[in-house]
This record gives C-alpha cells, sequence and structure tokens, in this order.
C-alpha cells in the first residue's frame, strides 16, 4: 500500500465545514451591513483634488458632507515615485451631483481653511447607475467566460482521468476562492470596484495552475500505479507529494502582495486596498482549495459516476 502522510481525501467534510463557515460569515454581512459598491458599479460622482502639506480628512469629510448634504467618503492617496498627493471625495447617488455643489465645494477647500494645501481640483467623474448595471454586467460575463475556458481547458488536458469531472472540480476550488476574496472585502468594508474583478481574475488563472500541478501529479501516478491503488490513495498520495511546492509558491505569492500592501499603507495609496487585501486571502485561499478541496471533490464525484456506469451495465 502506499505511504500516506496527511489525510485529505477522508476530511472533505471537515474542509468545506470550515470553508463554509467564513463564506457564510462574508454572506451575513454582506447582508446585515450591504456590500461597498464602488461609483463605477453603483453610480454617483467622485472628485478628484490635488494638494501638499497635510490634511485633516475628518474636517474635509465634515465640510463635504454639509455642502453636499449627503454622506461622502474621502480617502488620500501618495505617488509612489513622486511627491503627488491626491484627495477623493466620492458619492454614491442615483444623480449626478450638480456643477454648483462641486464648485461650492471646491471653493471652500480652496479656501482660507486649506490654504497652506494648495487644493486644486483635477477631474470629475459621475456615473449613472444605469451605466454601472452595464459595466458590472460586461464584468460578470467576462467572469463567466473565463471560468468556462477553465472547464474547457482542463477538461481536455485531463479526459483520461476524467477531464470534465475534473475541470467541475477545478472551479468548484475556483469558486470558493473567489467567495472568499469577497468575504475579505465585504468585512473589511473594502470597495467592490474594477480592482475586485482584477482580483477574480487573478484567481481564475493564478488559483487554476496550483489546482492543475495537484491533477497532474494524480495522472502521472495514475498512470504508473493503474487500478493497483483506489482513488483516494493516489490523491492522498499526490497532495502529499506537491503540498510544499504549492504551500511554498503561494506563501511567496502572498508576501509579495503583503510587501505592496505595506508599501502602500506607508505611502497612503489607500485605492489599492480593495485590490491587494481581497488578492491576498484570495490566493491563501487558492493555496487551500487546491490541495484539500479540488482533489477530494474530484475522488467523490469520479466514484459517484463510476458506480453509475457500473449499475447501468448490470442492467
Amino acid at each position: 500500500m502506499l505511504n500516506k502522510k496527511l489525510e485529505f481525501v477522508g476530511n472533505l467534510k471537515k474542509f468545506m465545514i470550515g470553508s463554509l463557515a467564513v463564506i457564510l460569515i462574508g454572506l451575513i454581512v454582506a447582508l446585515v451591513l450591504g456590500p461597498v459598491l464602488d461609483i463605477t458599479f453603483s453610480g454617483g460622482t467622485k472628485i478628484t483634488y490635488s494638494f501638499d502639506g497635510k490634511l485633516d480628512t475628518d474636517k474635509i469629510a465634515q465640510i463635504a458632507a454639509d455642502t453636499i448634504e449627503k454622506k461622502v467618503s474621502i480617502t488620500t492617496t501618495s505617488g509612489v515615485s513622486d511627491d503627488s498627493q491626491k484627495l477623493v471625495v466620492s458619492l454614491a447617488d442615483k444623480d449626478a451631483l450638480d456643477t454648483k455643489l462641486i464648485d461650492k465645494l471646491t471653493d471652500k477647500l480652496a479656501g482660507k481653511d486649506f490654504k497652506d494645501n494648495k487644493i486644486k481640483q483635477e477631474e470629475v467623474l459621475s456615473v449613472s447607475p444605469s451605466v454601472g448595471v452595464i459595466f458590472f454586467a460586461k464584468c460578470l460575463v467576462a467572469v463567466v467566460i473565463a471560468a468556462l475556458l477553465v472547464i474547457i481547458y482542463t477538461a481536455i488536458r485531463f479526459r483520461k482521468i476524467g477531464g470534465w469531472l475534473a475541470g467541475t472540480s477545478a472551479m468548484v476550488a475556483l469558486l470558493h476562492d473567489i467567495l472568499i476574496a469577497f468575504a475579505a472585502s465585504v468585512i473589511f468594508r473594502l470597495p467592490i470596484d474594477a480592482n475586485f474583478i482584477a482580483v477574480v481574475m487573478t484567481l481564475l488563472g493564478y488559483s487554476l495552475n496550483s489546482t492543475i500541478v495537484v491533477f497532474d501529479r494524480v495522472r502521472e501516478n495514475k498512470r504508473i500505479y493503474g487500478n493497483k491503488e483506489s482513488l483516494e490513495n493516489l490523491v492522498n498520495m499526490s497532495n502529499n507529494q506537491v503540498l510544499s511546492r504549492n504551500v511554498m509558491t503561494n506563501i511567496s505569492t502572498v508576501l509579495s502582495i503583503l510587501i505592496v500592501l505595506i508599501v502602500c499603507e506607508i505611502n497612503g495609496i489607500a485605492s489599492l486596498r480593495s485590490l491587494t487585501v481581497p488578492l491576498c486571502f484570495g490566493l491563501a485561499s487558492g493555496a487551500y482549495s487546491s490541495i484539500c478541496l479540488a482533489p477530494a471533490v474530484w475522488v467523490k464525484w469520479k466514484q459517484a459516476s463510476d458506480a453509475k456506469k457500473k449499475a447501468k451495465g448490470k442492467k
């Protein structure tokens, strides 16, 4: 018999319970507090200013709220390669902000209270809710197409070990990683914007690579051992063989993203939080799902499929 070090297939239920618990927490937070949608998807107005020195963002937020008479969000960013600083005033609303209110706000920010900061308006972006919905729908279409291509590619590559089952198992793992990334965004109250779509597309490629490494080793071991060993033993052995490789690869990638996050926080580049934070959680989830979920799910579906074919053959 094969020398198994760690049991993966037998612990599938435990792995799924842990994953569902994290996803459920994210969904509950999303239902109770609601996801923070960027104006790109929800519609609204975003005003960008340049400034010097240090700003009292709480005071800015109060002035903006009193002027516009609606709830606004304030973010500041700093350039990495230069000393440029940006102030972004965002308002999520179904109607574009009136230009008179924008000019009034700009006059107040350029007034004596902030004369040393030399605040200047640089850009105004207004998006209607209908345009936001259309853009969101197009992003979803792109994700669905990418997901279908993932299933087709995996099915063709691993057709000798039940390709379509392998493809759908890989898709289950990818969906898991996307939900974990979404839960991270919701729990940390990060905006769901174009950055999050970039996170999803990155996970579709990167997490798939880790899953393919496992299935490739399963295919190789299946060729060597044939039917001498059960699917559970083959998967457990394959997982143990690639475990250190997958873990170390994903740790190095997550550390790289963490460094980017730290540099952004030091320089006040808050706009990249919606990219780096969910990406870190998604990549960590990808290391977990490619080992603990996708291969084990494939075993269960393969066994069910083989049993069904065997039952039909007896009739």
